[in-house]
């Protein structure tokens, strides 16, 4: 029942991104996720200007500030917040064993959260890991990132290790995304995910006492192979439940057991098929929206049909 509730939190705080004040929204959808966003120091300017004053000019890590602004897309920021920072100190307010510091060559004593507004309706995976990769060659610090553009939002987040000669710098490797969240009619797949980023359901299922830690949580959860295997597990579980409970026609098998396991086998086939081209928009996607169905569609009872 708590889980629930949760995940209906989560689904209205995406919703609130209707709203237009970026900075209040992404606080909110934290919030909710568990985070203490307390420790907050919001731009002066919310714009590229603003930030480049902030945080580029006269940083030794962006000698090249053309090359960051195309990399980066910052002609396509309609606005950019400073949403909050995590330090131990925040950790420590919610679990008093946490610490920070360096853990398997790696070392991360604070993470930072960002909110970007961009201006086009849709985006690349590619784009959107350049844009998480040159922010986070700003700061000595990871930072998370959270998009917003047209109708959607994607959640970003980038895995860093110590320079092998340098232990000043970081080595930025793989960028990881939750992409495209509708902000409305969110699909349960996204809910799910958030779900699982909140803090209490990392602690549930991860060591997370440091940074490091935690930062390989978020990277696990966001893993594409886990969601995979999560994703397979769940079908494989929903087709043992359905041969079970469902019922055939006649017609084309005598066998019911081997009727129902070949017609559920078909039905899935063609509801991803489907599904794939509504992905790809290709068909409406009020065919997977249960409320819009609920009015077209007519619902007998197979005993009493004629």
């Amino acid at each position: 029942m708590q889980n629930m509730k949760l995940k209906q939190q989560i689904e209205s705080a995406i919703n609130d991104f209707k709203n237009p004040d970026l900075f209040k929204t992404g606080i909110n959808l934290f919030k909710t996720l568990g985070y203490n966003t307390q420790r907050q120091s919001r731009l002066d300017n919310s714009t590229f200007k603003g930030f480049y004053n902030d945080f580029i000019d006269g940083n030794d890590n962006i000698p090249d500030v053309d090359k960051f602004k195309k990399k980066a897309l910052t002609s396509d920021w309609q606005s950019i917040e400073m949403l909050f920072q995590l330090t131990e100190s925040e950790m420590r307010s919610q679990d008093a064993l946490f610490s920070a510091g360096r853990v398997d060559k790696t070392i991360i004593e604070a993470y930072l959260f960002f909110a970007i507004e961009l201006k086009k309706r849709d985006y690349s995976r590619t784009k959107l890991s350049d844009i998480t990769r040159y922010i986070n060659r700003v700061f000595p610090m990871p930072v998370m990132v959270l998009f917003k553009y047209g109708k959607q939002l994607t959640l970003s987040v980038i895995k860093r290790r110590l320079h092998k000669r340098d232990e000043s710098r970081d080595v930025l490797k793989k960028v990881t995304l939750i992409k495209d969240i509708k902000i409305e009619d969110s699909h349960r797949a996204h809910i799910e995910i958030l779900f699982d980023l909140s803090l209490e359901e990392l602690r549930k299922k991860h060591a997370v006492t440091n940074f490091v830690e935690l930062d390989k949580a978020w990277q696990k959860t966001l893993d594409s192979s886990e969601l995979n295997k999560k994703f397979y597990k769940e079908l494989a579980s929903w087709y043992f439940w359905a041969v079970q409970n469902v019922e055939f026609p006649e017609d084309a098998e005598k066998n019911a057991e081997a009727r129902n396991a070949t017609s559920v086998i078909r039905l899935l086939t063609r509801l991803i098929f489907v599904w794939f081209l509504k992905e790809k928009r290709l068909v409406s996607e009020i065919l997977f929206n249960k409320k819009t169905l609920d009015e077209y569609l007519k619902y007998n009872d197979i005993n009493n049909s004629t």
